[in-house]
């Protein structure tokens, strides 16, 4: 009888935690699994906004750079999402790949029905009582 709740205690966390990632951080994980530099151009338009990516040439690799953000976060620590009608806003928390804190903060817009990325801020941060423990745009810091 043990068995049975504790594996039932499991399978309700499991899948409390799978509900607790929202439409925006579902898109950042599509994106983020998907996305190569190889195939960056072919599906700039499924992830990032239009009026992000209208005047870039991605074929620059300053720009491929930009838009692969991803990449400089090795390990992800929690993340928070937040939702106005059509603007959303995440912070993922984590480290990149020597261990050092850093955060994304992406502000997303509903486009064509999808979550689109409009801007993104990385955040290289000193420790990690500097996470920020609520979802925010990059706007909502000053440079």
């Amino acid at each position: 009888m043990r068995s049975i709740t504790l594996f039932l205690v499991l399978f309700l966390s499991a899948c409390a935690v799978k509900m607790n990632n929202g439409p925006l951080y579902s898109s950042y994980y599509r994106y983020e699994q998907s996305v190569s530099v190889d195939n960056l151009h072919k599906l700039q338009s499924d992830f990032f906004s239009s009026n992000l990516i209208k005047d870039l040439n991605v074929n620059e690799s300053e720009i491929t750079e930009q838009l692969l953000f991803k990449k400089y976060m090795f390990k992800q620590e929690s993340h928070f999402e937040k939702i106005n009608e059509k603007v959303g806003c995440l912070s993922i928390n984590g480290f990149d790949n020597e261990n050092m804190p850093i955060s994304f903060n992406i502000k997303y817009i509903a486009e064509n029905e999808h979550w689109l990325i409009e801007e993104i801020g990385v955040l290289f941060v000193n420790s990690i009582a500097d996470f920020t423990d609520s979802a925010k745009c990059p706007s909502e810091y000053q440079n």
